[in-house]
């Protein structure tokens, strides 16, 4: 039984992330931290650690990072390259297999992932973030009532490239009235050309059962520019075109072409509350009367550990829909939720 308990322990001790070979960051000013580096991104290197969870350290503050991984770096030239990382003072060494290693500034590295030599599971889960909410309310009185939410985002990122989806659902029941649900399902796929731009793909499907609205699919691309990236706050401006179809209810089908442009943006405030926001405006290319305009926000609260509130603000505004239907669609939707 001993024997067995021993091997069992040094099974699950090998099985363990970190425990055969941890990574070590030293810092500029001489402190050493422990974990399992997953990527460098925005100018901030995100560290996985044991004892301190998920720590965010600005990429210049690195001086050396001692690792037996393998790291995809992407850099501001839009070149990647694959290999092991160590530094000589500012610059960076990426030591490849089968060629000459390459030597740059440490500025110049805009995009380092763990694992891209990996395959299947092990590959997308070192580069996977995100989160999930969940919320759920009922009022008992003269009209019975009933609301539940759910949010899914999650973005697997590699070196050259970023895919993003996001599920949002919102189900509003009351006794006697027509449903007010409403559901979105959207993916978008990122390329990046250098440390500013990027070329991005997107589709997307919404049902919203109050602007009767059955479904809209669209599907469409475009650029993007960092404005801004510095420390805890993004800015990138967006622009593109789509083509967009929509199935509404007791009317015929519609088909456009539209154009859209808007901003997101993303801050943390007083150090704790996150922030990500995102407004489009999408004018039609084949009606110029015709425009909408989407805007969704999300602030986040931690609460212990990888737990969090949220609140979530949306709007829809439409200078054409469906007839006997408002021309805004707007909500607030509180949850709790936890991010990966």
């Amino acid at each position: 039984m001993y024997s067995f308990r021993t091997l069992l322990g040094l099974l699950l001790a090998l099985a363990s992330p970190g425990v055969l070979s941890a990574d070590i960051v030293t810092l500029t000013n001489g402190d050493r931290l422990t974990g399992t580096v997953r990527r460098v991104s925005e100018g901030m290197l995100t560290l996985q650690s044991n004892l301190a969870g998920t720590v965010q350290i600005a990429w210049s503050d690195v001086r050396e990072i001692q690792s037996d991984a393998d790291f995809s770096v992407l850099t501001a030239r839009g070149q990647r390259l694959d290999g092991r990382l160590t530094f000589e003072g500012a610059r960076v060494v990426i030591a490849q297999q089968s060629r000459e290693p390459v030597t740059l500034p440490s500025a110049e590295v805009t995009r380092v992932v763990r694992g891209e030599r990996q395959r299947g599971a092990r590959r997308v889960i070192s580069a996977l973030d995100g989160s999930a909410d969940i919320g759920f309310s009922v009022a008992r009185g003269n009209q019975n009532q009933m609301q539940s939410s759910t949010g899914v985002r999650a973005g697997y990122t590699s070196a050259q490239y970023r895919f993003s989806g996001r599920i949002n659902s919102l189900f509003a029941r009351q006794d006697g009235a027509r449903s007010q649900s409403r559901h979105a399902l959207n993916a978008r796929l990122d390329r990046f050309l250098n440390d500013r731009s990027f070329a991005y793909a997107l589709t997307g499907l919404e049902r919203n059962e109050r602007r009767l609205l059955d479904l809209r699919s669209r599907l469409g691309g475009g650029m993007g520019w960092r404005v801004r990236s510095t420390g805890n706050t993004k800015l990138s401006l967006l622009g593109g075109i789509a083509y967009v179809h929509e199935r509404l209810r007791e009317q015929a089908n519609q088909s456009t072409l539209e154009s859209f442009g808007g901003l997101e943006w993303s801050t943390l405030l007083l150090g704790v509350v996150s922030v990500d926001t995102q407004l489009t405006i999408h004018p039609s290319l084949l009606d110029g009367s015709d425009v909408r305009v989407e805007y969704d926000g999300t602030f986040r609260v931690p609460i212990a550990g990888r737990f969090t509130y949220s609140l979530r603000l949306f709007d829809r505004y439409d200078t054409r829909p469906a007839a006997m239907v408002a021309r805004n669609d707007y909500g607030v939707v509180t949850g709790l939720g936890v991010v990966f």
